[in-house]
């Protein structure tokens, strides 16, 4: 009996359906968005609210020093106010959005301008893509690029599955 109590555990997990993500493009994360708040969305609907929602969360709340930036810099903005945000998806898919930031040095004009993605790739993973570009020498983009990606790790719900960077 005590052998059967052990067995049904292994067989239970051996019979349930694997969840896959997808392997990462160069320069790309896969994440799983999970959250504690019941939803009538499916769980790809919630990861592509999910996913939109922190990385417009993370623009107001991210600390300067957690942003990769020189002092001198103001914070990340949105550039072009709402054309800052472009919807890839369809209405009524699941939401795959472009989002672009700017921090501006105001003496020497030079800017960081980082643009995100965020697009759901089933079940409740998203691809994450972020690229950060600047036009000041002093500033390393890649320093930037994973500043803010590890801060996109921390929000709640987010959870690195696999790493293209």
């Amino acid at each position: 009996m005590k052998k059967l109590l052990l067995a049904f555990p292994l067989l239970l997990a051996a019979c349930a359906p694997a969840v896959t993500a997808p392997k990462p493009a160069p320069g790309e994360v896969v994440v799983s968005y999970t959250s504690s708040t019941a939803s009538s969305l499916s769980p790809e609907e919630l990861a592509g609210v999910g996913g939109f929602a922190a990385l417009s969360a993370l623009l107001i709340i991210l600390p300067f020093e957690k942003s990769g930036l020189t002092p001198g810099y103001d914070r990340f903005t949105f550039p072009d106010g709402e054309h800052s945000m472009n919807m890839i998806s369809a209405k009524g898919d699941p939401i795959h959005v472009k989002v672009d930031w700017r921090a501006t040095q105001p003496l020497t004009k030079n800017t960081v301008d980082v643009q995100w993605e965020s697009r759901p790739v089933g079940g409740n993973f998203l691809v994450i893509k972020l690229k950060a570009q600047t036009t000041d020498p002093d500033i390393n983009p890649r320093k930037v690029e994973d500043a803010l990606m590890r801060e996109f790790l921390n929000v709640r719900g987010v959870r690195l599955v696999a790493s293209g960077r």
